[in-house]
C-alpha cells in the first residue's frame, strides 16, 4: 500500500499525516473497484440489449406491412380482409414478395378466379398438371382446396420451388411456372420490385426517426 500511494499519489508515504494517510487509502480502494466493476461490466456481453431498438425496428417492419397492403389494395377490387389473409399466408413462404407478385400477375389477388386454361386461384394452379402430386405431398386433399388462400398459396410456393430447384434460376423458373412465355417472368419480376420499393419508401421516414 505505501507503494501504491507513492507512485499514484507522487506524495512520500513518511509525509503523509494519519487522516490524509486514510484518506488516500479509500480513495484508492474506491478506485480498484470501479476498475473491477467496469471490467466485469464490460466481460458480461458484447451485445447490450436495447429495448427502444427492438420496438422501433417492430415500427419498420409494420410500416412495411401496411405498405404493402395498400399497394396490394391499389391492385386488386378484394376486401381488406382477405388481402390481409393473403399477405399473411405469403409471409409464412420463403419470399413473400415473389409470391405476392405472382398473386397478383395470376389472379389480380382474387382466391376464386380460374382461368380459360383451368388454372384455379390466386397462384394460377394447373390441377390436371400438379393435383396429384401436391396431394401426395399432403399440401391439399381435393381440387377445390385450391381456392382456399393459404392452401393455393402453399401449393403455388411448392411449384414454384421444384421449378426452381430444376433450373436454378429464377426467369427460367417462372417461365416453365406459366407455361412457356418470358413476358409473363418479365411482369412478376417487375412486380417483385414494384413491392420493394412501395416498403423502402415507407421504411425511410421510421428509420430517420430512429436516427434522431
Amino acid at each position: 500500500m505505501k507503494e501504491m500511494i507513492t507512485k499514484y499519489f507522487k506524495v512520500p508515504f513518511t509525509r503523509v499525516p494519519q487522516v490524509q494517510y486514510l484518506l488516500l487509502i479509500l480513495f484508492a480502494m474506491i478506485g480498484l473497484r470501479l476498475i473491477y466493476a467496469v471490467t466485469i461490466l464490460d466481460n458480461q456481453t458484447n451485445t447490450p440489449y436495447f429495448p427502444s431498438l427492438d420496438r422501433s425496428g417492430a415500427e419498420v417492419k409494420d410500416a412495411a406491412r401496411q405498405a404493402i397492403l395498400q399497394w396490394m389494395k391499389e391492385n386488386s377490387e378484394m376486401p381488406d380482409k382477405v388481402l390481409a389473409k393473403i399477405y399473411n399466408a405469403a409471409a409464412h413462404t420463403a419470399n413473400r414478395d415473389l409470391i405476392l407478385a405472382i398473386c397478383l400477375v395470376e389472379s389480380n389477388f382474387n382466391p376464386q378466379v380460374e382461368s380459360h386454361k383451368g388454372a384455379i386461384g390466386l397462384m394460377g394452379i394447373m390441377p390436371g398438371v400438379w393435383l396429384e402430386e401436391l396431394q401426395e405431398q399432403g399440401i391439399i386433399r381435393k381440387k377445390e382446396d385450391l381456392y382456399s388462400i393459404s392452401e393455393n398459396i402453399a401449393a403455388g410456393a411448392y411449384v414454384l420451388g421444384t421449378y426452381l430447384s430444376e433450373t436454378n434460376d429464377l426467369r427460367r423458373a417462372l417461365i416453365r411456372y406459366v407455361g412457356g412465355t418470358s413476358l409473363y417472368a418479365s411482369k412478376v419480376l417487375q412486380a417483385q420490385r414494384n413491392i420493394g420499393l412501395v416498403q423502402l419508401s415507407e421504411q425511410q421516414p421510421t428509420l430517420v426517426a430512429m436516427q434522431n
